[in-house]
């Protein structure tokens, strides 16, 4: 019989079980501390699920003074810090499992078909992704090009990504977001893996039921890449508001004029229409002979005539669907820049990834999910 000592929510027990050393490699097993979920720590599965929940969302030091606070729970930040990142790995685990599990399932849609049954009208399902930056130890940046002159980077650019459905317009024709239904993924890894994470996520939320999928990004080249290999036959969109960003910037930087400027609102009318043959026109008039100016209007050029065939935005709001990506906008500072890029924090690889899985469990509400269905 071994003994061991958990800290729980009701204070500190000691428990007496049997453990068992194989012969041949002098490994050890306890049967009892796999059912109680307790292998390899000394915090029970309650209170590893609010150390975990406290550490995602504040520092680890403040973290351990709350918990004391409102459970008196007494823990170290260190301990706060490794039972999140502990839990974060196993969030990531269960995530994943959950994505292959429902890939190798059948579309639920055709299971209701094949059975007879009437399924409900499929909703439109928008995928939304963008990248921000997470500020790292020195030693996580060693293979990471920055954009300062020296070429040192000090992030690494967080993938994040959400799916949501609409099924109903406002009073005024405006498309709604159904309540509830926006889960997230994230990680610090390159396209390919997150366009699978992505892909993975849309299908587990039955993407492949849906009336139709909308891709909604900017126009970065990663992100039209992972477009084109995981959602083919979505409808992809750039975000109006990126491309106003664009069209500001020309009027700002090649003309020299503020864009409370008359032009400024009448080429932005143009965009709103879709009408980019026009734009592009009007902006190539504009277009300066030579100097620094030139080529930075000719990079906002390149910009609307490569992306001219996804902005169809008066066609877009006719059928009633959105044409910005403010969602994952936001979510860029609800779920990483208001954990993860605090004054004075840099972090490791393992524990962003851990915090960023966390973070998006809790805030996809699957928290409790999580801690009912554990990861083997």
């Amino acid at each position: 019989m071994g003994a061991k000592t958990l800290r729980t929510l009701l204070g500190d027990v000691r428990i007496l079980r049997p453990y068992f050393v194989c012969p041949e490699c002098d490994a050890t097993r306890c049967p009892a501390d796999e059912q109680l979920a307790v292998v390899n720590t000394g915090f029970s599965p309650g209170a590893r699920r609010i150390m975990a929940k406290a550490a995602s969302m504040e520092a680890f030091s403040t973290a351990a003074q709350d918990l004391y606070l409102f459970s008196h729970l007494s823990v170290g930040p260190k301990d706060v810090e490794r039972v999140a990142q502990t839990t974060g790995r196993g969030v990531e685990l269960w995530d994943c499992q959950q994505r292959r599990l429902r890939r190798a399932q059948p579309s639920r849609r055709a299971v209701l078909l094949k059975r007879g049954e009437n399924p409900m009208p499929p909703a439109t399902l928008y995928v939304q992704f963008d990248g921000t930056g997470v500020p790292m130890r020195r030693e996580e940046l060693t293979h990471t090009k920055g954009k300062s002159p020296d070429g040192k980077a000090k992030t690494r650019e967080v993938k994040l990504g959400c799916v949501f459905t609409q099924t109903t317009l406002d009073d005024q024709g405006w498309p709604v977001r159904d309540p509830n239904s926006t889960t997230y993924v994230g990680d610090i890894e390159s396209s390919a893996d997150f366009g699978y994470r992505i892909h993975g996520e849309m299908v587990r939320r039955s993407g492949l039921d849906a009336a139709q999928v909308v891709v909604i990004t900017d126009g970065a080249a990663y992100n039209k890449s992972i477009v084109a290999e995981r959602f083919p036959t979505a409808l992809h969109i750039i975000d109006l508001y990126h491309a106003r960003e664009r069209l500001a910037d020309f009027v700002r930087s090649v003309l020299g004029r503020p864009t409370s400027d008359p032009l400024y609102f009448a080429w932005r009318d143009l965009l709103d229409q879709g009408d980019i043959a026009a734009l592009l026109q009007q902006l190539q008039q504009a277009l300066p002979r030579s100097g620094p100016r030139r080529k930075i209007a000719l990079a906002h050029i390149t910009y609307f005539r490569d992306n001219a065939h996804l902005m169809h935005y008066n066609l877009y709001r006719r059928r009633g669907l959105f044409v910005g990506s403010g969602v994952i906008e936001a979510a860029c500072k609800t779920i990483v820049a208001a954990r993860l890029k605090k004054s004075g924090m840099f972090w490791s690889l393992r524990g962003a990834n851990a915090i960023i899985a966390l973070r998006c469990n809790i805030l996809s509400n699957r928290f409790e999910q999580f801690w009912e269905q554990p990861a083997p």
